[in-house]
């Protein structure tokens, strides 16, 4: 399978559904029938699809985002969060903190808005899900294989050093002269032209989101996607999952324009770690060993800016070419970040004539990012509508890491011949005295001084050999409690992995479905 692959357009209308195709037909209802009725289209939806159609299954997958041909795209961050991003790239948590949590939506899920980083999950927490609960997916016997197939499948490689940008030269430059591990980037970017605007969709298709290869892959093995259609209700017949109910939305107007029925022999929801959860608990199913919506983890992150002597030009480069692990700390990663100034204005400049230096040095500008793999644990439940409402308490343990990351990334700036740095901290501007900053990062509350962003949220429906300790069986991600209904996302990992998770949802969400077919 080529990592990037654009014959997905040529299946719309017959197997690939939109708003404006069904229109078209003048479908208002459909009964539509499947071996397996997949609701989200987000890699551990796509990656359980192309294993089920390649084995001979028939598959229906149901998105309620919409489907982005090549060049579709526009470079700006509003569009971007109408149209990429669920509830409207404004979805955060709340408790002692207040942490925007983002999310991915349309066919090709969290992959068409990330960064491309490919990372492994750290064999000590894939050893101890096998410890703890029974995880044997991830066994140390299957996991080099299992990563190796997803690694190929959708192209990783080291970040080019000409393709990496300015921003990643003062990181290697900083890094370097900490002498910690660092290095660049390992991202499914094989056509990437260093744009530097992956969170807004790639506008060159040179990033291998998932809808340039596992979708291809399952339509060619004659599966059918329903985009821009939310599912609403699982059917039910008696204690097993028969089906779903959705309605397919015009997606600038809401107008409802088809209803759909889709039965199968399996359900299997890949809606993400805040949906899925969501669909659950308003049905009360699987909600018996009281797990679902728990056991939230998100890796939130903290970060710093500095500016150089040289022109960085930020807005120039792959949007996250380096990174560097924490010397002391292994829960602790750093990755640079690029963007626009549209982005990078409101979290780093000040008002009246700070805000003009800020942008008349703004091609000067370094910024530097580093997340957590958190120990403390969050709460999804159900919102308003279709929003959910999430709960999320940064523990004592965390802020102690918040801390030491703008530790890590000022020492680093200021390896690297920064004039001037500025940690994201309430109260603190650019400055050069690392001493003073440092003691105002220890006075400081974590929890609410800092600015945190978090774009991986995991865990709500935690996999477990022990149904008094989780929500799905590890084999096939079917529920303890609920037969013919499984789960394939991000939901599913037992716990913070502490690296960017796509290349592990998209292992589990294979050995999963692969499960499934054993268990015909």
């Amino acid at each position: 399978m080529d990592a990037l692959d654009y014959t997905a357009r040529n299946y719309l209308g017959d197997q690939l559904h939109t708003a404006e195709t069904l229109e078209q037909r003048g479908r208002r209802r459909l009964t539509l029938g499947a071996d397996a009725v997949i609701v989200g289209a987000g890699p551990g939806g796509l990656c359980a699809a192309h294993v089920l159609a390649e084995a001979g299954l028939s598959v229906i997958v149901f998105e309620a985002g919409s489907f982005w041909p090549f060049g579709e795209f526009e470079r700006d961050r509003l569009w971007a969060n109408e149209h990429l991003y669920q509830e409207n790239g404004s979805r955060v948590a709340r408790g002692n903190t207040i942490v925007p949590v983002a999310s991915g939506k349309g066919v090709g899920g969290g992959t068409l808005v990330n960064s491309g980083i490919s990372f492994r999950t750290p064999d000590r927490i894939l050893d101890m899900w096998g410890e703890q609960f029974g995880v044997d997916i991830w066994g140390s016997d299957r996991r080099d294989t299992l990563y190796a197939e997803v690694e190929e499948a959708i192209g990783v490689s080291t970040t080019r050093e000409a393709i990496a940008g300015g921003n990643a030269e003062v990181a290697r430059r900083g890094f370097d002269g900490l002498d910690v591990e660092h290095g660049y980037m390992p991202r499914n970017t094989p056509g990437c032209a260093g744009c530097g605007t992956c969170q807004t969709g790639c506008p060159v298709g040179g990033k291998a989101s998932a809808d340039l290869n596992w979708l291809p892959s399952m339509l060619r093995s004659g599966g059918e996607v329903y985009a821009d259609t939310r599912v609403e209700k699982i059917l039910m017949d008696g204690d097993r999952a028969v089906g779903v109910r959705g309605v397919t939305r015009h997606p600038e107007t809401d107008e409802a324009l088809t209803s759909i029925e889709a039965r199968g022999e399996r359900v299997i929801l890949a809606a993400g770690a805040i949906f899925t959860p969501m669909m659950l608990l308003r049905q009360h199913l699987g909600t018996s060993g009281g797990w679902v919506g728990h056991n939230l983890h998100i890796h939130p992150a903290t970060s710093a800016m500095a500016f150089m002597p040289e022109e960085v030009t930020i807005w120039q480069g792959a949007t996250q070419g380096y990174y560097a692990h924490h010397p002391d700390d292994p829960d602790i990663m750093a990755e640079t970040f690029s963007g626009s100034m549209q982005t990078l204005f409101t979290p780093a400049a000040s008002v009246g004539p700070d805000s003009m230096d800020f942008l008349r040095n703004a091609s000067h500008l370094a910024a530097c990012g580093a997340m957590i793999r958190d120990q403390s644990s969050g709460r999804v439940t159900i919102g308003d509508r279709w929003n959910a409402s999430i709960d999320y308490d940064l523990a004592p343990g965390d802020q102690r890491r918040i801390r030491r990351s703008l530790k890590f990334l000022t020492e680093m700036f200021v390896e690297a011949g920064a004039e001037r740095i500025k940690p994201l901290v309430a109260g603190l501007e650019f400055g050069s005295d690392l001493e003073a900053m440092h003691r105002a990062i220890d006075e400081m509350d974590p929890a609410r001084d800092t600015t945190l962003y978090a774009s991986h949220p995991m865990g709500t429906c935690r996999m477990s050999a022990d149904p008094d300790r989780g929500v799905v069986r590890p084999s096939d991600g079917r529920l303890h409690d609920v037969e013919g209904l499984h789960v394939t996302d991000a939901s599913v990992l037992p716990t913070a992995l502490g690296v960017n998770p796509q290349l592990t949802i998209m292992g589990t969400a294979l050995a999963l479905a692969r499960g499934m077919v054993d268990r015909a």
